[in-house]
Parts: C-alpha cells; structure tokens; sequence
C-alpha cells in the first residue's frame, strides 16, 4: 500500500519502460543515434527489404515458367528455348524486376548519410549503379531471346549486408542481413 511507512511504492510500468530505454541508449538519447542518423537507416533498410520482395517476385516468376517448360528428354527442350519462349516466360518479369531495383537505387541516391558514412554510401551507390548495369544488359539480352542472360538478373545483397560496410550501420539494417 503507498503511503505506509516502511514499505517503498511500486514504480509504474510505464516508468520503467522508460528508465530501459535510457539505460539502454547508453544513458541518453545522443547514443541512440540523431533523427538524422535513423531515417538514413531506416532508408536502408526499406531499400533492402524492397529489393528482397522484387528478387522474391522474379524468382517465383522463373519458377513458374520453369515448371511450364518442356521436360529434359521433350523434342522441344532438346532444341532449346525459342527466342520468343524465352521473349514470353521471362522478360515481363525481367523488365519488372529492372524497374524495381531502378526505383531502389533512386531511393539510395536519395539517402543522405552521416558523415560517418558517407564515403562508404558513395561507393554502394557506385556498386548499386553497376548491378543495376547488369541487370540491364541481362534484360536486353532477354528482349534479344537469350536464355543465358538469366544470371546477369542474381542481384544479390546490397548496402549494409556488405562485410565493408559500417559495422553501426550493419547492426541496425535487419532486412539487409536476412537471408532470402
């Protein structure tokens, strides 16, 4: 009961929800990192999550004209794809995938990092241009029928996922390091 002598009151939830996250920032909000510093994150981390539902969606997309493909032994399989098989079961979702990861980097490029990170950001921009690259020569190779274009589509991971990347910064991208 408060106000009996002797017997401490009981600090409300609420109360020690805040005093654990204080604690936990290292006793202030400055160790928490800037708003600044959060919304770079959280950019980040959009645009990896982003780029695991588009690489998600083309792979289903794959999948899926796979299982429509003739078997191994079938006439038409040992032919080889025609140029407009492959024209129709993989450049739709190709060119989709190329449009996703286009609107990704422009969301990187967007981004503006701390100073802390700003070095290491210009050269994932650099290195999310050259991706984006491939992807396009892949996707023109498509448009052309090519079947072996298909590997120049692995994107793979991007940002903070990298082993050269901030440490800080890998540690708070969750959707970067998830494997998919």
């Amino acid at each position: 009961m408060p106000g009996m002598p002797g017997r401490p009151s009981r600090p409300s939830r609420r109360r020690i929800g805040v005093v654990l996250a204080v604690l936990a920032c290292g006793g202030g909000l400055a160790a928490c990192g800037s708003d600044a510093e959060t919304t770079y994150v959280d950019g980040w981390d959009d645009a990896c999550s982003d780029v695991g539902d588009a690489v998600s969606a083309f792979r289903t997309a794959v999948s899926s004209a796979a299982t429509d493909s003739p078997d191994a032994g079938d006439a038409q399989a040992v032919r080889g794809p025609s140029p407009a098989a492959v024209r129709g079961d993989l450049l739709e979702p190709a060119v989709e995938l190329r449009r996703d990861l286009a609107a990704v980097a422009g969301e990187v490029r967007a981004l503006t990092p701390p100073e802390r990170w700003a070095a290491w950001h210009g050269r994932e921009v650099q290195q999310l241009t050259l991706r984006l690259r491939t992807v396009d020569r892949g996707v023109a190779r498509l448009r052309a029928g090519d079947p072996d274009a298909l590997p120049l589509l692995a994107v793979g991971s991007i940002g903070p996922s990298s082993v050269r990347a901030p440490a800080g910064l890998r540690d708070r991208t969750p959707e970067c390091t998830v494997l998919r």
